[in-house]
């Protein structure tokens, strides 16, 4: 197993008492990890709202990374395909891995806020044809063509974009959720999987892996270099009543955020919300304990390492940590990542030795 922490900036007065502190302490957490001998470090995109909105461009935030660190490596989680011009996007993250000296992941995904696709005008129907081709204009740049396009969204005579990456090839991660074609569509390729468990049930999980997995083999590829990450809330304390008390509020919180924006209630400054949260994110479940259990890592030493071992033995190859969320304290999530670090991980390191 791998492990990496996983990003998305959600900042307000009560995160922390300025956005540039926010970023101060988000690249501190990225150069402990990777102290701690971390593997990746993950950073998502979103826009025009508190939700992830500090990082609309993953590039520019990654390379606030590799400037601090060394050796850990850079995902974007994700780059949103149809919201961004192709051709810049290969331009930025190109230059993004020459400057980190070839350390980027690039992961990419279509998007599911209606806000921000109504930000960038661009509708449903849109989102497969946008995504295909910029994905195109970026794996054919990237390959050192001069060429030219000609689409339904992109029109442009011959050029050749620079600079290129350091990588050849740059690792393709792509994110999936609901659709089974998306999953079947990166298992042929043989791309990387990323997958986030607290907005789908464990069912889920495991039918959604097999499809990816299934469409793996059926096209030929060495099952052993089949990746897949799974991104999990992570919180640990001494027993799981206090893990779940003292990281409910924030997962409520982060929980709530996706509720609003995913029914188009983007104006609501409600930011906590209540329970009935949980019961949108489980389909009508009030058992939260349950949940916690089912789509985090929230709990104490052996429940994570039981939960890691699960994931393991499904076909994930890879633990991505959301370790600062809500109103959640940069100290808190320093000490989650020391604990885990200390405890949990090397249990996994031991075992991949082995």
């Amino acid at each position: 197993m791998q492990f990496g922490v996983f990003i998305l900036p959600c900042w307000r007065e009560a995160v922390a008492p300025t956005l540039k502190q926010f970023y101060e302490e988000l690249i501190d957490m990225v150069v402990r990890a990777e102290e701690l001998g971390w593997d990746r470090a993950w950073s998502s995109e979103h826009h025009f709202h508190y939700y992830g909105g500090a990082s609309p461009n993953p590039a520019m935030t990654l390379l606030a990374y590799a400037r601090a660190t060394k050796t850990i490596r850079l995902g974007s989680g994700v780059s949103l395909l149809p919201m961004n011009d192709g051709i810049r996007v290969a331009e930025d993250f190109a230059m993004l891995d020459q400057l980190s000296g070839g350390r980027l992941d690039f992961g990419v995904g279509r998007g599911y806020l209606p806000h921000e696709f109504q930000g960038f005008a661009v509708t449903e129907d849109m989102t497969a044809g946008r995504f295909d081709e910029a994905f195109e204009i970026i794996q054919r740049a990237w390959a050192g063509e001069r060429f030219a396009f000609e689409g339904d969204h992109y029109n442009f005579d011959e050029l050749e974009i620079h600079p290129k990456p350091a990588q050849d090839p740059v690792p393709i991660w792509c994110a999936c959720s609901r659709a089974r074609p998306s999953y079947e569509w990166t298992g042929r390729n043989a791309y990387a999987l990323m997958m986030n468990q607290y907005p789908m049930s464990l069912a889920d999980a495991k039918e959604r892996l097999t499809w990816f997995k299934d469409a793996y083999a059926e096209a030929g590829h060495d099952p052993a270099r089949r990746e897949a990450m799974m991104s999990l809330f992570l919180h640990v304390a001494d027993s799981e009543e206090q893990a779940i008390a003292e990281s409910k509020p924030a997962v409520q919180e982060h929980a709530n955020l996706f509720r609003l924006l995913f029914t188009g209630d983007r104006w609501n400054t409600d930011y906590e919300g209540d329970e009935s949260v949980f019961e949108f994110i489980t389909g009508g479940s009030k058992d939260v304990t349950s949940a916690f259990r089912e789509r985090t890592a929230i709990g104490t030493v052996e429940q994570i390492c039981d939960r890691i071992a699960m994931y393991r033995d499904l076909g994930f190859t890879e633990i991505s940590f959301v370790t600062r969320y809500g109103t959640l304290s940069h100290e808190q999530a320093l000490r989650n990542i020391r604990i885990a670090s200390e405890e949990i991980i090397p249990r996994f390191r031991r075992a991949r030795a082995a």
